[in-house]
């Protein structure tokens, strides 16, 4: 007996552990593949069985014949009676009676707006015949109208391997692919693209999936074909001209923004074609696009100091200090209207040394003074504290010590050039 207890223990103990290791070795499985899992186990309905299995089972009348009833009735649209008939073919046949009627069966199903029911069809289907083509295009349209893009994507990679002509059915399994951020979303568009070289949509969304997959600047040409296409149309331009400064071909972003300008003056439009001209060192005709933004957005500070920036490019200094103090009386203690101001001081530095020939003055360390003054209020601003401490760090070594201070007590900025001060 006490042998007994003994082996009883030992089982125990051993199936108690086995248990154990599977647990965790489902949970280990689990994490590596968490998402995935979730997301393949939730494309197929849990149970593929169905009322008519048990019934089906008991029919003993000839297959034919009752695949012929459930014929007539679907071909009249009487479907709720074909679909009996209908099962009981494909439940008892394996041959070519079965594959028409789980085709029938799923179209009756999608016709009644029974999203589960056509699943639980095209599935059943699939586990016998793959390669049914109306059931990939059954479950593909609903797993992508319920959002299980994942789902729909292997539907569509059957449909297009099937009939790689059909437009719709590339343009769709395109658009899987980039919501999954697969580059093969850019293959399938650019078969759009081949089949209709004539349609700019098609070229346009090429274009951005080229942006978004394969980064900044990456679909220019894609974007420049389709303008091409459509120059009149607004958004392709804008596009293309956007394409075109992002990759550094600032010369060609000229004609497509001034284009879609001429048609609609816009804030996007005149900041894209304002930072190709900032780019292209025409800080004149960034500066009059910077005013006709302020038309449409008086109070935009951001533009106003850019619109200093573009000044100071020109040197030209007493302008440039005008827009940053608009800028402060529109939005008082911003740290970067205080940092723009900084910058102009050394700036003007730079200049008026270069006028004498690069010969520095006590007086270039006032100015360099008060760049240290305008850091230090900005960072007062905590939005922009470190990157005005960085400023007044590497300012530090041009400022005047106390003995350059005490050499020169009565010294006053003099020279013509900082007369804009």
């Amino acid at each position: 007996m006490k042998l007994l207890k003994v082996k009883l223990v030992i089982v125990f103990f051993i199936l108690s552990l086995g248990g154990y290791q599977f647990a965790i070795a489902q949970e280990e499985d689990e994490f590596d593949e968490e998402i995935e899992t979730v997301e393949e186990e939730s494309c197929i309905p849990e149970s593929l069985q169905t009322v008519y299995d048990l019934r089906a089972l008991k029919d003993s009348s000839d297959i034919r014949m009752i695949y012929n009833f459930g014929h007539e009735y679907y071909k009249n649209k009487s479907y709720d009676e074909a679909l009996p008939y209908l099962w009981t073919v494909f439940i008892k046949d394996e041959g070519k009676r079965a594959r028409n009627s789980i085709r029938k069966i799923a179209d009756i199903y999608f016709n009644q707006g029974k999203v589960d029911s056509t699943l639980l069809a095209c599935y059943r289907g699939l586990e016998r015949y793959p390669e049914v083509i109306t059931l990939h295009h059954f479950a593909g349209i609903l797993q992508n109208k319920l959002g299980k893009f994942r789902c729909a994507i292997p539907h569509y990679e059957k449909l297009v391997a099937k009939d790689a002509t059909k437009v719709e059915y590339l343009k769709t399994l395109a658009f899987l692919y980039y919501k999954d951020e697969n580059e093969k979303a850019i293959e399938i568009q650019q078969k759009v693209v081949d089949l209709d070289p004539t349609n700019p949509e098609a070229q346009n969304t090429l274009a951005e999936y080229y942006e978004a997959l394969m980064g900044s600047g990456s679909g220019m040409e894609a974007y420049r074909e389709a303008y091409k296409k459509d120059p009149a149309n607004l958004g392709f331009a804008l596009k293309y001209g956007r394409a075109a400064l992002h990759a550094g071909e600032y010369e060609e972003a000229v004609e497509p923004l001034s284009k879609a300008i001429a048609k609609e003056p816009t804030f996007k439009s005149l900041s894209l074609r304002a930072e190709v001209y900032e780019n292209l060192s025409q800080y004149g005709k960034a500066i009059k696009d910077y005013k006709a933004i302020l038309k449409i957005e008086p109070a935009n500070v951001s533009v106003m100091l850019n619109m200093s920036v573009n000044y100071r490019m020109l040197n030209n200094f007493g302008s440039a200090k005008y827009w940053i103090f608009k800028a402060l009386k529109a939005k008082p203690r911003y740290g970067l209207a205080y940092i723009t101001m900084g910058e102009l001081y050394e700036a003007s530095v730079s200049y008026c040394q270069s006028k004498r020939g690069g010969k520095s003055r006590f007086e270039d360390k006032l100015v360099y003074g008060l760049a240290n003054k305008e850091y230090i209020k900005a960072q007062n601003d905590p939005a922009f504290r470190s990157k005005a401490k960085t400023k007044q760090q590497y300012l530090r070594p041009l400022l005047p010590t106390k003995e350059d201070l005490f050499m020169h007590k009565k010294d006053k900025i003099k020279d013509k050039c900082y007369n804009w001060i």
